[in-house]
C-alpha cells in the first residue's frame, strides 16, 4: 500500500515538473509575442506617419496643379482655400475671445 503512494505521489510530482516546464514555456513564448507586438506596433506607427505625409504631399499636389491651370483641380483648389479661410476666420474668432 505505501508503495503505490509513494508511486502515485512520485507520478503526481513528474506531473507537476511536467507543467512547470510547460509554463515556463509558455511564459517565454507569451515574453516573445509581446516583444513582436511592441515592434509592429512602432511599424504600424511609422507607416501611418509616412501615410499621412504622403496624403499631405499629394493634397499639396493637387492644389499646385490647380493654381497651374489645371482645370480639374479648380475645384480642389477652391474647396481648400474655402477650408483654410474658415479656418483661419475660426481662429481669429477664437482670439477675439
Amino acid at each position: 500500500m505505501r508503495e503505490q503512494i509513494w508511486s502515485k505521489l512520485e507520478q503526481l510530482k513528474n506531473k507537476i515538473q511536467n507543467l512547470k516546464e510547460e509554463n515556463f514555456e509558455y511564459q517565454e513564448k507569451i515574453a516573445n509575442f509581446e516583444q513582436i507586438l511592441k515592434e509592429q506596433s512602432v511599424l504600424l506607427q511609422q507607416y501611418q506617419n509616412e501615410n499621412e505625409e504622403l496624403k499631405s504631399k499629394l493634397e499639396q499636389f493637387a492644389i499646385g496643379k490647380a493654381f497651374a491651370g489645371n482645370a480639374e483641380g479648380n475645384k480642389e483648389a477652391k474647396a481648400k482655400i474655402d477650408s483654410l479661410i474658415k479656418e483661419i476666420n475660426l481662429c481669429i474668432a477664437t482670439l477675439k475671445e
